[in-house]
């Protein structure tokens, strides 16, 4: 958790991703970062903006 309040939140998600394809069968393991901030709404948590650092 990067920083929190009582309605909104900003996070960074660790992503890690399978690939593959017909020229590279083999899976190929892609590592992301994503700083996700979310917000309340109505009593749920919803994504307001997302980033790749």
């Amino acid at each position: 958790m990067k920083s929190a309040s009582p309605g909104r939140v900003e996070v960074m998600l660790f992503v890690d991703q399978s690939i593959t394809n017909t020229a590279s069968p083999e899976p190929r393991v892609d590592r992301s970062r994503v700083v996700m901030t979310m917000e309340k709404v109505d009593g749920r948590w919803l994504a307001s903006k997302v980033d790749l650092p």
